[in-house]
């Protein structure tokens, strides 16, 4: 059996053979492996040096030609999207606040909203092709009545069950608006999605 090295961050192959530390991968969907003391066992083959937890396990997926991360390695998969809103020391008025691009495939699972002080903020995110620049209202990603939102009175809010947008998948490349649909006191706002990348 082959046992091959890749760069954490992307995968890549870095070589082939023994090696202290990274991910370890098989031939097929199926192996076997165990950890003992500083060394781990793949499928008969002993790799040791570095602390066993240090490797992790990829699984070649059966619907794809890529390796698959296993649940240990999946939360380097795991990023945010920030966006400062800044009124400047003045409340923030309404309307178009700013772009991004963004450079990679994912999904949007939860956003939160934190405020410099009390008040009220209503966040509309709008997705777009970069072909199809600008994003406008009727790309609006979270739907009527669903956008990121402070109610009065507040400086924080988050919402960790979005299945109920309109859409919660950005494709590389794509770009997105946001928009201040109303405000009230707030003078800076900064909005966060957690996405998972795809």
């Amino acid at each position: 059996m082959k046992v091959t090295a890749f760069d954490p961050t992307g995968l890549d192959v870095v070589s082939v053979g023994l090696f202290s530390t990274g991910y370890v991968s098989t031939s097929s969907n199926a192996y076997s492996a165990a950890v003992s003391s500083n060394a781990l066992a793949v499928g008969g083959v002993t790799i040791s040096g570095a602390a066993a937890s240090n490797y992790h396990m990829l699984a070649s997926s059966p619907t794809a030609a890529a390796w698959v991360p296993d649940s240990a390695a999946a939360a380097a998969t795991v990023a945010a999207i920030v966006f400062v809103i800044d009124g400047g020391g003045s409340a923030i008025t309404t309307g178009i606040k700013g772009d991004l691009r963004i450079p990679f495939a994912c999904t949007v699972d939860s956003w939160t909203l934190l405020a410099d002080q009390s008040g009220a903020i209503v966040v509309d995110i709008w997705k777009d092709t970069y072909a199809n620049y600008p994003p406008t209202d009727a790309d609006a990603m979270p739907g009527s009545g669903k956008e990121p939102t402070i109610a009065a009175s507040g400086t924080k809010a988050e919402d960790s069950t979005i299945t109920d947008w309109t859409t919660d998948d950005i494709t590389a490349g794509d770009t997105l608006r946001f928009n201040v649909d109303s405000c009230t006191t707030i003078t800076r706002a900064t909005l966060a999605l957690k996405v998972t990348r795809t």
